[in-house]
């Protein structure tokens, strides 16, 4: 292997080869439709061969039932937040979305049960380019809400049934009786902690990346971060690097179709104004604004 991928470097390795393509993340988009986001565009090209987007035998959905039989007289036991689905569902086909050519969305033959968890594995695809793929290829998504068209997709995506949930730590977390509480994470009567998800989880993120400090999140890579120096913004061009390296990391959440940032010392000379505008897959274009004391 020390070649590449194999003995003669075609895959990924100092000496050439097309690469790889991996999975950036799995998202419901709909009531019957699911989308795959990847790093690269993957081969469609319609031809019946097995390393093609479109072949749907690649695909495997599975509803995940979380019932569990307890000892010692294999009592019946579901989970806090779990539901038990009612039907499977099919994948019927597969193709890239026209507006964004690195997603394979996934049409199934009925709707997807609300609130129910899926595990949806993909055994094979090669990128555009010839790249070959590189997993991980197991993954876990819940069931949309039932709504109405794009506005039904966003009031689901707000809630918990949201496949970027994280547990909830706002600054100002706030106790049952709306009073201020110092411990930023919460607990839910089942002793579960309160999870947040939808948009504000998204803006979360993009703000963890802003002002992690490049590398300093090793659980994410030694890559993950902005190495954000306010104070040293004093030669030509460092502004459009800034704004250039927090777009590229923006660029990276799974839901993140585009980003643009843009970043502006106020006319006192003492602040610096964040701005990005980010298409975030199902809620659409959103604004993003931080600002960084810099004297």
């Amino acid at each position: 292997m020390g070649l590449g991928l194999d003995p003669l470097g075609t895959g990924l390795g100092p000496f050439g080869g097309p690469g790889l393509i991996t999975i950036k993340g799995v998202v419901p988009v709909g009531m019957s439709e699911v989308a795959i986001v990847l790093d690269r565009v993957p081969k469609l090209l319609n031809d019946g061969a097995y390393d093609d987007a479109s072949d749907i035998s690649n695909y495997i959905l599975v509803p995940i039932d979380p019932t569990e039989l307890l000892p010692p007289d294999d009592t019946v036991f579901i989970p806090a937040g779990k539901f038990v689905p009612e039907h499977g569902s099919e994948i019927v086909s597969a193709h890239v979305d026209p507006s964004d050519e690195k997603q394979i969305i996934l049409v199934t033959d009925c709707s997807l049960e609300k609130w129910v968890d899926y595990e949806l594995t993909l055994l094979y695809v090669k990128g555009a380019d010839n790249e070959e793929f590189a997993g991980p290829n197991v993954f876990q998504f819940r069931g949309l809400t039932p709504g109405q068209q794009i506005q039904g997709k966003k009031a689901a995506l707000a809630v918990l049934q949201d496949p970027y949930l994280d547990i909830a730590n706002a600054f100002d977390a706030r106790n049952a009786d709306g009073s201020v509480s110092l411990a930023g994470w919460q607990l839910e009567s089942s002793q579960q902690f309160v999870r947040a998800g939808g948009l504000d989880n998204t803006r979360k993120r993009i703000v963890r990346r802003i002002f992690a400090g490049r590398g300093r999140y090793l659980v994410y890579g030694s890559d993950y971060g902005v190495d954000l120096r306010p104070k040293t913004l004093v030669r030509p061009g460092d502004l459009q690097r800034l704004e250039n390296n927090i777009a590229a990391q923006i660029r990276r959440e799974p839901d993140v179709r585009s980003a643009v940032v843009s970043a502006q010392i106020d006319a006192t000379g003492q602040m610096l104004n964040i701005e990005a505008r980010v298409d975030v897959r199902v809620f659409g274009l959103v604004s993003i604004r931080q600002q960084v004391a810099i004297q």
